[in-house]
């Protein structure tokens, strides 16, 4: 038995899917890009002194692979290039950052330190980007 695709009543072919696809890489693409810049330009040694302080294992390995993750992978997912894999890769680092890093503030942070609502979001995104694809122009 073949279902095809679940079709809403008021959405006609793939057009608006794709469409919100290429929306959703257009804007995480790029601010992904930027964190991975801000990150090389403060200095990799300064990131992966952060990375050591809150107890990651290979601390120097981890901080340069989040790096190029979201600087090249950030150009990537704007380009629509190799998403699934771009979109697991940054689904598991924000999932990580979740568990291991704002776990304990909270979803809306408290005493100066903000939340994991934020890297929740980037998580379910790049998800959203593992699980359905790139849309269109990729």
């Amino acid at each position: 038995m073949h279902l095809g695709p679940i079709r809403l009543p008021f959405a006609s072919g793939p057009l608006p899917s794709g469409a919100a696809l290429l929306a959703v890489r257009l804007v995480m693409g790029p601010m992904l890009a930027y964190h991975g810049y801000k990150k090389l330009e403060g200095g990799v040694e300064q990131f992966v002194a952060t990375v050591d302080k809150y107890g990651f294992p290979l601390p120097e390995l981890l901080a340069r692979g989040t790096i190029v993750l979201e600087l090249v992978g950030g150009i990537c997912l704007t380009l629509g290039f190799l998403t699934r894999l771009w979109g697991a890769l940054a689904t598991a680092q924000f999932l990580l950052i979740v568990a291991k890093v704002k776990w304990d503030v909270g979803v809306f942070g408290g005493r100066g330190r903000n939340g994991l609502e934020l890297h929740l979001m980037y998580a379910v995104t790049a998800a959203a980007l593992l699980l359905a694809g790139p849309g269109l122009l990729a």
